[in-house]
């Protein structure tokens, strides 16, 4: 089981355009996963950050946890598509959809890529605000 204790870094100061709950729902389960998929007996380490492209706004998630192989990034977001089947990481699979279907619904975009050194980094694209 995870220690419940995390240090989280946020330096977001970008405004952007969409519905707030769709927004907390899919910072909320990116958040939660960043916390959960780390290695039994690591801090997890979690860095949130913004920036400005033209008229829209990248939002990171950057974590220190297990990561992710690339060649399953293309199937990540969908439906019941649980990647890791070990039992120490809980999970039905769906927070990751939940997470596409809600930004899309506020007319963004999200995608993943693995961290330089290890980990996964997650954005989310919206309009600026």
């Amino acid at each position: 089981m995870q220690s419940p204790q995390a240090e989280i870094e946020v330096r977001a100061p970008d405004t952007v355009l969409g519905d707030e709950v769709s927004l907390s729902q899919a910072i909320s389960n990116l958040l939660g996963n960043a916390v959960k998929f780390v290695a039994p007996g690591v801090k997890p380490v979690i860095k949130v950050w913004s920036e400005t492209r033209e008229d829209r706004v990248r939002l990171w998630v950057q974590d220190n946890g297990i990561g992710i192989n690339p060649a399953h990034h293309e199937k990540l977001f969908r439906m019941f598509q649980r990647l890791n089947n070990n039992p120490t990481y809980q999970g039905t699979g769906i927070g990751l959809a939940i997470v596409r279907k809600a930004v899309e619904r506020i007319g963004g975009t999200v995608g993943t890529e693995t961290g330089a050194n290890g980990g996964s980094r997650f954005w989310i694209e919206l309009k600026k605000g």
